[in-house]
């Protein structure tokens, strides 16, 4: 286990009713919130997984990271991750849902990796505990029973022309499922996730025009030749 910062468990008593997010990210989710005790599902997007985390976190404090070993320090910090009150744990093994149980006792927020099928009596086991102590877990994979099923049904980069540019941003479409509160219609939002500044908000339909626009543009100019 890699560990930064020191957490007190006696701070973590206290039992948020949720944790914010944006405006964009919140019409997805029941009461536009992170509601304690519940499980989301990214769906296997991360920069959709990071983006959640980077909001609940900034809010509830302390959070820890389980089965996500690609997930460094840097990186974290670019997602607003406070890496002072963070703790890492690369490689759970298979008593991932203990590592997972334990560290819903003093942290509020939990990041899981793929580390296993969270099927049947695990997730139950595990979700009574998230009930009880009002950690909000976010799983990058399916989870049996998430409370929340969020899925990138439609996703371009841009920024690349034709033989040039660098990838700068993406432009998705986001599904919302679930049950109980998140129960009901799927909904659906279009975002920049991430924008031009690195943050996530709304795609515009005009956003979605200019973007269709000067990829017309670059592509009317043909791709590369050699002049000998």
């Amino acid at each position: 286990m890699g560990t930064v910062g020191v957490i007190e468990g006696s701070s973590l008593q206290q039992e948020p009713s949720g944790f914010g997010v944006t405006a964009e990210l919140g019409s997805l989710l029941p009461g536009g919130c992170l509601r304690a005790g519940t499980t989301v599902s990214a769906g296997g997007d991360m920069p959709l997984l990071l983006a959640l985390a980077g909001w609940a976190a900034a809010e509830a404090g302390p959070w820890a990271v389980v089965g996500l070993p690609q997930l460094g320090v840097l990186a974290a910090q670019s997602m607003g991750l406070d890496v002072g009150v963070g703790m890492f744990v690369d490689h759970p093994g298979r008593h991932w849902p203990e590592v997972v149980a334990t560290l819903a006792e003093v942290v509020p927020v939990l990041l899981l990796g793929g580390c296993g099928p969270a099927t049947g009596r695990t997730a139950q086991r595990v979700g009574a505990v998230l009930r009880r102590t009002g950690t909000v877990l976010l799983t990058a994979g399916e989870w049996e029973g998430a409370d929340v099923r969020l899925a990138v049904t439609r996703s371009r980069w841009v920024g690349v022309g034709a033989g040039h540019g660098l990838l700068c941003a993406r432009q998705v479409e986001v599904t919302a499922s679930g049950r109980g509160a998140a129960g009901g219609a799927p909904r659906t939002a279009r975002l920049w996730l991430p924008g031009p500044d690195g943050g996530t908000a709304r795609l515009t339909d005009t956003d979605a025009a200019e973007q269709a626009a000067s990829e017309a543009t670059s592509a009317s100019h043909g791709p590369l030749r050699v002049v000998r």
